[in-house]
């Protein structure tokens, strides 16, 4: 981000919030966002979402004590928006009340589980319900994970922190996009301004700790899924997401995953068996036998489809194998599962009430009315699409 577009913009700005973590690095001026805000004098308060200012913590960890940023520049306010005594997730109408301008300077992924986009929703929706006349302006950056069109738009029955009502799984939208789509949906009257991604210049940095490279993100909306089971899905190793296993999955290494003929077979992915040990998380520091999803061509692999048909496969080979128990977020009673998969048809498919011809017509269909009720909102050359199932 170049000091004359950003600065011009703030030009009538004097209290100015900032939504952001580590991934609002601008390589041309070596520095952070909040910090080239604080030296022009227009920085009132920070806003982290999820995982702290640098990434530093794990998912579902809150950020009750956010002193340790002070150092970045002591006459500012740093909010932490995931913290123990917020269950509304966003910033409060005291704090707001204060700004004329927020700027927006996150690295998003391209799944609707990765909580930014409903951190990003919720502070739109609360200035929209206070009426508050604040220009927002989005720092846009690319979506790693391309303009693949993946999965069903999920309902309000399913809907939580990590599935915003209306999104499909993976929905191909840079945030920048994705905020006009917010905008007309909830009919809002704020001034929004998109500074469109730079291209030039730009470098992937980890917006979380398990989101290590862009090879994660091709997979993310697929092998997210396995959160909702009993098998690690990779958090605790170098790979996270890329691999998923378990103690009781010693069975992998008699099958040729590669084979054309093997039941899920995915000619855009290599699978490799593999042992690991997570440090932490589920199995910590325990040997696990799992998979290691390679992908091949990533314009083209449709991960949630495979990954669906993965889980289903395990499942059934597996008598160890269990949804997750238990709450999987506050203030929610349903299982994991549900909300990351976020549709009935899909379930219904995992416990085997349901066909892979029904759901991949149905995830076809939606994906298609997802791209045609979106492209409104479109501000770059290259469109959204379809991958074959």
């Amino acid at each position: 981000m170049k000091k004359n577009q950003l600065y011009k913009l703030l030009n009538k700005s004097e209290s100015v919030g900032l939504l952001c973590n580590q991934s609002a690095w601008n390589s041309d001026s070596g520095k952070y966002t909040f910090q080239l805000l604080a030296e022009w004098g227009k920085l009132k308060t920070v806003f982290i979402p999820e995982h702290g200012l640098f990434g530093e913590l794990q998912d579902q960890v809150k950020l009750n004590n956010t002193a340790v940023y002070k150092k970045f520049a002591t006459n500012v306010q740093w909010v932490s928006l995931y913290n123990s005594t917020n269950n509304l997730l966003t910033a409060s109408a005291k704090q707001l009340a204060q700004l004329d301008t927020i700027i927006i300077d996150l690295q998003d992924i391209g799944s609707r589980y990765y909580t930014f986009t409903s951190t990003v929703w919720l502070l739109l929706q609360k200035i929209t319900q206070l009426n508050l006349s604040i220009k927002i302006i989005i720092a846009d950056k690319i979506n790693p994970a391309g303009r693949q069109v993946e999965g069903t738009a999920i309902t309000k029955e399913f809907a939580s922190f990590i599935g915003l009502d209306g999104l499909p799984h993976r929905h191909g939208l840079t945030l920048g996009e994705l905020c006009i789509y917010f905008k007309n949906k909830s009919n809002a009257n704020w001034e929004l301004t998109i500074i469109p991604v730079q291209l030039k210049g730009y470098i992937f940095i980890a917006p979380s700790p398990n989101i290590p490279t862009i090879a994660t993100c091709n997979l993310y909306s697929g092998q997210c899924l396995w959160e909702g089971t009993n098998l690690s899905e990779g958090r605790g190793t170098t790979l996270p997401f890329e691999m998923i296993g378990a103690p009781f999955l010693n069975w992998v290494f008699k099958e040729d995953w590669n084979n054309a003929q093997h039941p899920v077979y995915n000619k855009n992915v290599f699978v490799r068996p593999v042992s690991f040990v997570p440090v932490f998380n589920k199995h910590a520091l325990t040997t696990c036998d799992g998979l290691h999803l390679i992908v091949g061509k990533a314009t083209v692999y449709h991960s949630l489809a495979h990954s669906l048909q993965l889980i289903k496969y395990v499942k059934e080979k597996t008598k160890k194998f269990e949804w997750r128990p238990g709450k999987y977020e506050a203030l929610n009673e349903k299982k994991a599962i549900e909300l990351l998969v976020g549709d009935q048809l899909l379930l219904n498919y995992l416990e085997d009430k349901a066909t892979w011809k029904e759901v991949k017509q149905h995830m076809q269909n939606e994906e298609a009315v997802w791209i045609k009720s979106v492209a409104a909102h479109l501000i770059y050359k290259q469109k959204l699409k379809q991958t074959k199932i």
